[in-house]
Parts: structure tokens; sequence; C-alpha cells
């Protein structure tokens, strides 16, 4: 099993996992419009999605996926006024009649290198699995793993994790996820399905120490920028920490061969500063060689550095 970020194909098979258990409730419009939803939230630099997905038989299987969105102070703060069940798929409803809940990029460029984001968190749909299914139990394993890849390196106010199942809320409960706001007995009304319990989980920055040896430091108090990637470079290295080609990258980012490996130049003289002598690397063995290795130094020194390929202000526009 593995998780990577979604396409425009894999819409029809994230649209199928909105049912069963932890499924998020959409209202009966909502959900037909879901598939132009799903659209927008791939395109929008508000929003990350992920899939998981498995062999079964001779291809590979979306089993369940992984999202979140950066949602606007003002929606969190007219939902802490009056709270209610189904945060994201309020969301949605706006989005579908054309309202603005989610910041713009430049929102989050500002908001990320000042006073931070709020992030809701989409629940992982269960589905038809167990709890303890080896194939849902290897979809826990992952999803930190696809949360980091998706949100580490941004500078975060407050998580919101609403999800509609026990087992689900006492798990987020032993990850330090406080509960917010319990909607459990509201299950079987106003279009919530008997078996759908809505709990409101949050972590905030104030309850995740600074310095703490733990995976939430990386959304409260990630290091600054100090390789200072364009744009261009971020969205090359992003869209390579998978391990696809310059091909690959070339063709889904719209762009030349020659631009992407331009990209590549700037982003190794870049790591220079912070790791001397790594575009160095294998020097006395055949070109092909240099150039993997360099590539693998320069994706493995990104995973663990994400918050150099977050949008933040230029040192210009901060003066």
């Amino acid at each position: 099993m593995r998780f990577r970020n979604a396409t425009e194909s894999d819409i029809p098979e994230i649209e199928a996992t909105f049912s069963g258990r932890n499924a998020l409730p959409l209202a009966a419009g909502v959900r037909a419009a879901l598939p132009g939803l799903l659209r927008q939230i791939l395109a929008s630099p508000a929003c990350t999605l992920m899939v998981f997905e498995d062999h079964e038989g001779p291809s590979l299987r979306v089993l369940s996926f992984a999202g979140s969105v950066f949602v606007s102070d003002d929606m969190i703060e007219t939902y802490l006024t009056t709270p209610y069940p189904g945060l994201l798929s309020h969301v949605l409803a706006e989005m579908q009649d054309g309202r603005r809940p989610l910041p713009t990029l430049a929102e989050i460029r500002q908001s990320n290198s000042t006073d931070g984001l709020t992030l809701a968190v989409f629940p992982v749909p269960i589905g038809t699995f167990d709890w303890d299914d080896p194939k849902f139990v290897e979809i826990r394993k992952l999803a930190p793993q696809a949360f980091l890849r998706a949100c580490g390196g941004y500078r975060l106010k407050a998580i919101y994790y609403e999800v509609f199942d026990d087992k689900v809320a006492e798990y987020l409960a032993m990850g330090g996820y406080r509960l917010l706001h319990d909607f459990s007995t509201r299950a079987g009304t106003g279009g919530l399905a008997p078996h759908c319990r809505p709990r409101m989980m949050r972590l905030t920055r104030a309850e995740a120490a600074p310095g703490a040896m733990s995976m939430a430091t990386q959304f409260f108090d990630p290091q600054p920028p100090t390789l200072g990637l364009t744009p261009a470079e971020q969205r090359v290295a992003l869209s390579a920490l998978d391990g696809a080609s310059d091909r690959t990258l070339a063709a889904s980012l719209g762009l030349s061969s020659e631009t992407v490996r331009s990209n590549w130049r700037s982003i190794y003289q870049r790591l220079e500063r912070v790791l001397p002598g790594a575009g160095m690397y294998g020097r006395n063995g055949a070109a092909g060689t240099r150039g993997q290795e360099k590539r693998r130094i320069a994706i493995e020194y990104l995973r663990q550095n994400m918050h150099e390929l977050r949008p933040t202000l230029s040192q210009a526009d901060r003066r």
C-alpha cells in the first residue's frame, strides 16, 4: 500500500468513499455536485488531497483518501459562535454557491509568514473495513505520513479534525487532539445516518509545546525557510517527492523538459549553501549516476525540511 497526491483521474474513486463509516455527511445537492467540487479542491492552493491505494489484482485501487483545507478566519469565528456538525460539508456547500470560504494563495503566503493558518481535515473514510482489518490498519499507519507530506512545514494556529466514528474519535484523543464539540447524540437526525456520530476534535498551537519531540512541531513551530526557493522551484520539488521523472513532471506541470531541468539546477545550487559538496557527490561515477544521487540527496533533504516548500513572503515583502 502507498499514498500519493490525488489527480483528476482519481475523482470517481474518491467520490465513492463518501459513504460508510467515518465518511463526511453531505447534503443531496452537495453530493450531486461533488465531482466538480473535488476538481476545485485539486486546483486550489488552499487544499490537499491524497489517496491510499493498494494492489488489487493486476492494478492499483484507491481504498480511501486524506485531505485538508485552509479555512478563513471569518468562517472559523462563525463556526465557533454557533457550532454545528459537518464543518467541511458547509465549506463544500459554500464553494458550490460560489462563495469564498478558502484563502487565496496571497493570503496563505501572508498568514504562513505571520500568525499562522487554520486547517480543517477531511475524515479518512473507513468504508466497509473493520477497524482491525489489515488494510485499514495499514491506512492508519500511512495517514500520519500523508498528513505530514501534505501539511508539514506550514505554520498553523489550529487543526480542526471532525470525525464521525467512535473509534476514530478515541484514536485522535490518544494522539493529543482535544474534544471541542460532541454532536454524537444527533446521529440519525438532520440528514445524519444512524452510524454517523460527529465529534469535532481540535489541536492548537497553545496545546503543542514549542520544541517538543512531536510531529506537531512541524505544524505549529516550523523553521523559517533558508533556501529561498522560487514558487516554480517549489512546485517542481513538491511534485518530485513521490519519485516522478523529469518527463512526468514536465507533463503534469505543463512545462518543457528544459524548464524542469533548469529548476533542478537552481535547486541544487541553493542546496549547496546548506549541504556543501552535495552537488559534487559521486563525481567519480558516471554522469547518470551522479545525477540520480544529486536528485536523491535533494529530495531527502526537502522531505525532512518541508518548510522550504511552503509559500511565504519574500524578505523584500516583509520589510
